[in-house]
Protein backbone atom coordinates (compact mmCIF):
# COMPACT_ATOMS: atom_id res chain seq x y z
CA UNK A 1 0.00 0.00 0.00
CA UNK A 2 0.95 3.56 -0.55
CA UNK A 3 2.02 5.24 2.61
CA UNK A 4 1.82 9.20 2.11
CA UNK A 5 3.21 9.89 5.45
CA UNK A 6 6.13 8.15 5.07
CA UNK A 7 6.69 9.61 1.32
CA UNK A 8 5.85 13.47 3.11
CA UNK A 9 8.49 12.22 5.81
CA UNK A 10 11.13 11.48 3.57
CA UNK A 11 11.07 14.66 1.24
CA UNK A 12 13.31 17.02 3.47
CA UNK A 13 16.01 14.43 2.58
CA UNK A 14 15.24 13.63 -0.69
CA UNK A 15 15.19 17.39 -1.05
CA UNK A 16 18.59 17.88 0.44
CA UNK A 17 20.24 15.07 -1.93
CA UNK A 18 19.04 16.77 -4.88
CA UNK A 19 20.15 20.57 -3.94
CA UNK A 20 23.69 19.06 -2.93
CA UNK A 21 23.80 17.05 -6.49
CA UNK A 22 23.06 20.31 -8.33
CA UNK A 23 25.67 22.25 -6.03
CA UNK A 24 28.16 20.25 -6.79
CA UNK A 25 27.55 19.71 -10.38
CA UNK A 26 27.42 23.63 -10.38
CA UNK A 27 30.97 24.33 -8.77
CA UNK A 28 31.84 21.52 -11.24
CA UNK A 29 31.29 23.10 -14.11
CA UNK A 30 31.95 27.04 -12.46
CA UNK A 31 35.86 25.35 -12.08
CA UNK A 32 36.36 23.88 -15.33
CA UNK A 33 35.04 27.33 -16.61
CA UNK A 34 37.71 29.27 -15.16
CA UNK A 35 40.23 26.64 -15.91
CA UNK A 36 39.34 26.81 -19.69
CA UNK A 37 40.00 30.49 -18.87
CA UNK A 38 43.28 30.38 -17.53
CA UNK A 39 46.17 31.50 -20.36
CA UNK A 40 48.38 29.12 -21.64
CA UNK A 41 45.50 26.46 -21.84
CA UNK A 42 44.92 26.96 -25.21
CA UNK A 43 44.28 23.68 -28.11
CA UNK A 44 45.31 24.62 -31.23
Amino acid sequence: MFNVKALLDTLPYMLKGMAGIFIVTGVIIFCVYLLSKLPGSREN
